[in-house]
């Protein structure tokens, strides 16, 4: 768990030291948020506010992951079985942050909240994720890259790991994208989750799956510095779907997708939040929230928003524990 921590300081230092010129920056060249039409009537004060943070979360990441394997490697405490998939781990991340950063940057363009279209957005999303899973393909290990596992018990589901996995990087990608609505819900949760899945990776072997873990949850802590309320910038869809795409690409290396489901299910909810509100709306023409995602609908309820941010993370808290304790009863 050394080198969890390691990573985690590498990469909150990494953002602590870039955060103040970014937003500079960022204010420099006019990246002002634009609100929805239909978001609830506080938000609009936060129209103008910086947005593409993300890229500090995505540069602390990598940074934080690839300098703590550089000095493992000068250490000699660890060599890589397969050296790879740090590097893919890394590109496959800023890929995704590249697709929020076309999409945040079209929306500044506009002046108003129409970036990409969502068909477009998902297409090159799930060509990055397929672009992953040929990778896992390719260097599969028989009998454990397909397999699903809690424990002792294993189910091996061939080929079909495959779509599944693109499945659950495109779902968690734009799952975070959903939670990302208040300020530090979806950093504050993705911190939650990312500490989770390092502690469940430190009950087995040791792997750089570790400073993965340790470098996104750092980089989310560094980030809320300026991202808690009120916050002084946001993420935008640079960090949103990138931070999905790391949460998925880390339980998938470390073979807990199972657990991650438990882990990560505050950012289901709020998804499945948005897609009952979609399905009642067209077969019965009501909503069954004041609004989506879930969190829009306490605040339309009367709650103040760093209420709803931390019911949110109690909840996310709560996911974790459960998902810990799970993999460690069946360590």
């Amino acid at each position: 768990m050394l080198w969890f921590w390691v990573a985690f300081l590498v990469a909150l230092i990494v953002v602590l030291l870039m955060g103040e010129p970014t937003l500079r920056a960022l204010v420099a060249i006019k990246a002002g948020q634009a609100i929805r039409e239909d978001a609830p009537e506080r938000h609009r004060t936060k129209a103008g506010t910086p947005t593409m943070g993300g890229v500090l979360i995505v540069t602390a990441l990598v940074v934080g992951v690839l300098l703590t394997l550089g000095g493992q490697a000068a250490l000699s405490q660890q060599t890589l079985t397969r050296v790879w998939d740090p590097a893919v781990f890394c590109t496959t991340v800023l890929a995704f942050a590249g697709i929020g950063l076309l999409d945040d940057y079209l929306i500044i363009r506009r002046g108003k909240n129409l970036g990409l279209k969502a068909r477009q957005k998902l297409f090159m999303q799930c060509a990055v994720a397929t672009a992953f899973v040929v990778y896992l393909a390719v260097n599969a290990e028989p009998g454990i890259t397909t397999a699903l596992q809690i424990g002792e018990w294993r189910l091996d589901i061939g080929v079909w790991y495959y779509p599944l996995a693109v499945l659950f990087i495109v779902a968690l990608s734009n799952a975070v994208n959903l939670a990302d609505g208040l300020d530090g819900l979806a950093a504050g949760l993705s911190l939650i989750a990312a500490s989770a899945l390092g502690s469940i990776g430190s009950l087995r072997e040791s792997s750089w799956v570790l400073q993965g873990a340790g470098a996104l949850s750092g980089a989310c802590a560094g980030f809320l510095n300026f991202n808690r309320y009120p916050a002084r910038v946001f993420m935008g869809d640079t960090g949103s779907l990138a931070l999905g795409a790391a949460l998925a690409l880390i339980a998938l290396f470390d073979k807990v997708e199972i657990i991650a489901l438990v882990v990560l299910l505050v950012f289901w909810i709020e998804m499945l939040s948005v897609i009952l509100q979609v399905i009642s709306f067209q077969i019965t023409g009501r909503r069954i929230f004041r609004m989506s995602p879930l969190h829009h609908h306490f605040e339309l309820s009367g709650m103040h928003e760093t209420r709803v941010v931390m019911m949110f993370w109690i909840a996310g808290i709560i996911c974790a524990i459960t998902g810990y304790i799970i993999a460690w009863v069946n360590a």
